[in-house]
């Protein structure tokens, strides 16, 4: 899909017009910088050349190893010292979004193995089930782990691919950047602002299908060959853009619908600020490209998407509420660190630490005052360089989107809409949050840092004295600013993790092999926020048995989506089970009326077993709701279990009559 060093370094030599659309290609000079001359205005700026050119001059397929080593090194720092393949601890906590996407890293390719649809499942929240294409179910990544789901387990594959999502979107903001620029130097530099970002970091605690991102530079690429460059075959480029398109989808419904609306953004200011350059041969092999990617997409992604908005138990309305959430960018947010920042005074954090509804894991937005000057001196001191503008242009378009519905300032809602309401009414954006376009923004900052330092490298390899002299301040006031970015953009680290549960041996001396393959289970405690518990008992033991209750987005009665996934009949039952498993739910009466509620539970919902952690602290509220209904239970490896519950209820009644 790219070209080789010296075709990109010609290519942007040449180009011109319209090309110039872009932010490394706005650097046209800066990508032949080899090729200034040796002379220096002192011995300082000679040795700082020679320093440079040895760097530059390194070959792009040895450097792409140097930046890859030092990316892997960097990742490591972020869980350390966790193994990144290992089952003994999760990352952030072993409760909420962490253990569902273990549960879909592992259900996609089970499902498959055993001919079911990935798309549903009622293997959780029995009876109704629920649509995997309306949740987070990142299809293409349980694909792609699941050699080490077999081998190791769901919680390694999670694991891993939370640490490998650092090395492998910087390197990929890497490899474009590289051809964008012709620099390695300016191109690491993007690539660990793009990779390492607050927002990477804020969201490696708990959000794989938002941190596994690779793919959007990539993307972008395609679109900036396709819609720029137009060299080569437009078909090449548009099934190029089709095949990373589709395996983002499979990846993360959001981050895709982000692309595509930076793109529409970044095509319409392209539209209006080369107007000129705009020709019908231009158009011709923008279409033919993209209609070229449009057929695939259409074909393979047409059945998914239906089955998400109109399939079995899909929602409408927003995910979360997200409609009117509080996750959007602070006017303040871009330059005012939270207290995850490693330079975070606490005058600033006490303003800070309030942005996002208090979820400073969500502040992705944040850069920092000196990257903000740095961009700044980059854009002022490049200002000829149509490309540069064009690339601020797209960034402020981008953070004024991330701003939400409202205008935010110091954490105050002023009255003033944002674009963001316009997109917010469009049915398949509703779940998006616009703060995560900070993901976006942070690939367009890699892009112009990358732009500034490589002409800082050509300026510095200048050939002549007085060009060298004009250019010093400018050089060293970029240096500083980038060295003082570095340090206030680095986000706190390592990110905690946790040991996994330990499970009791009911598990693992083949005492859970007496329930029958395919029943229905009771769990206690119910999986229901925090408690996540029945969830990895049912992964370890290999989706043997469906669930009641679990962590997912499922529709309600009236449709609206719901994190409440439980059999709600009789909804006095899901009440108090709910209750005693630390949920937000009322608590009934546990009475004559409730035991008889209990009966029923079991018969509409096919229960065969009840199941309850003899170490939880309110095991005794649910042990005595179920001996009421169903007899003392047996205690097998650590748990309370009724096997056979329905019978067992029938003949504790018959016995001791209704109570």
């Amino acid at each position: 899909m790219g070209t080789s060093d010296d075709a990109t370094r010609g290519e942007a030599a040449r180009d011109g017009g319209a090309r110039g659309a872009c932010a490394g290609d706005a650097g046209a000079g800066v990508v032949v910088a080899g090729e200034g001359g040796t002379g220096g205005a002192s011995e300082s700026v000679g040795v700082r050349r020679s320093l440079v050119e040895r760097v530059e001059n390194v070959s792009s397929a040895r450097f792409a190893v140097v930046a890859m080593t030092i990316f892997v090194l960097v990742a490591v720092r972020v869980y350390w010292p966790q193994s990144p393949v290992t089952s003994h601890s999760i990352i952030g906590c072993a409760c909420g979004d962490e253990v569902q996407e273990v549960w879909f890293l592992k259900w996609t390719p089970w499902s498959i193995l055993h001919g079911l649809n990935p798309l549903s499942s009622n293997w959780m929240d029995y009876p109704k089930g629920f649509n995997l294409a309306a949740n987070t179910s990142m299809p293409v990544l349980g694909l792609l782990a699941a050699p080490v789901t077999w081998l190791a387990g769901a919680v390694a594959s999670y694991n891993l691919l939370m640490w490998a999502s650092f090395p492998l979107s910087a390197f990929s903001a890497y490899w474009v950047l590289r051809r964008w620029t012709g620099s390695n130097l300016a191109a690491l530099l993007g690539g660990l602002l793009y990779g390492f970002s607050p927002y990477m970091i804020g969201e490696g605690v708990a959000h794989l299908f938002l941190i596994f991102v690779p793919l959007p530079p990539l993307i972008l690429y395609c679109l900036y060959r396709i819609v720029v460059v137009q060299e080569g075959s437009a078909r090449r480029w548009g099934l190029a853009l089709a095949g990373l398109f589709i395996v983002q989808v499979f990846i993360s419904q959001e981050v895709a619908a982000e692309a595509v609306i930076v793109a529409v953004l970044a095509l319409a200011i392209l539209l209006v600020q080369y107007r000129r350059e705009v020709t019908v041969v231009r158009v011709r092999y923008a279409l033919r490209a993209l209609l070229v990617a449009a057929l695939p997409a259409v074909v393979v992604l047409g059945y998914p998407v239906y089955y998400q908005f109109l399939g079995p138990q899909h929602f409408t309305g927003a995910a979360h509420a997200t409609t009117h959430s509080a996750l959007k960018l602070d006017v303040l947010g871009t330059v005012v660190p939270t207290a995850t920042q490693s330079i975070a005074p606490t005058w600033l954090t006490r303003i800070g630490d309030q942005f996002m509804g208090g979820d400073t894991g969500e502040n992705g937005g944040y850069l920092g005052l000196p990257l903000v000057l740095a961009l700044g001196l980059i854009v002022v001191t490049m200002r000829r360089r149509r490309g540069v503008i064009y690339a601020a242009l797209v960034l402020a378009g981008v953070e004024v989107l991330a701003m939400g519905r409202w205008l935010m300032v110091a954490n105050h809602t002023i009255h003033v809409p944002m674009p963001w309401r316009l997109l917010a009414a469009i049915p398949v954006l509703r779940s998006a949050l616009p703060n995560r376009l900070a993901l976006y923004a942070s690939f367009i900052v890699a892009a112009l840092v990358a732009t500034g330092v490589s002409e800082w490298i050509r300026w510095s390899r200048a050939s002549s004295v007085d060009g060298a002299r004009r250019h010093l301040a400018v050089n060293v006031a970029l240096g500083s600013l980038l060295v003082a970015s570095l340090a206030v953009y680095e986000s706190k680290t390592p990110i905690v993790t946790v040991p996994t549960p330990t499970l009791p041996s009911f598990f693992s001396n083949g005492d859970e092999l007496a329930i029958p393959t395919g029943s229905v289970v009771l769990p206690f405690p119910l999986t229901t926020a925090p408690n996540a518990l029945s969830m990895f008992w049912q992964v370890r033991t290999g989706f043997r048995w469906r669930m009641v209750a679990g962590e997912a987005i499922v529709a309600t009665r009236r449709g609206n989506a719901t994190g409440q996934p439980i059999a709600d009949h009789p909804l006095a039952v899901s009440q108090y089970l709910t209750y005693w498993s630390g949920g937000s739910s009322r608590l009934p009466a546990l009475d004559a009326r409730l035991i008889v509620q209990m009966r029923e539970y079991l018969l509409i919902n096919r229960i065969g077993t009840v199941l309850v952690d003899a170490s939880n602290a309110h095991a005794n509220e649910a042990i005595t709701l179920f001996t009421d209904t169903m007899g003392p239970p047996r205690r097998e490896g650590g748990v309370d279990v009724w096997f056979h519950a329905q019978a067992l209820a029938n003949a504790w009644r018959t016995r001791h009559g209704p109570r």
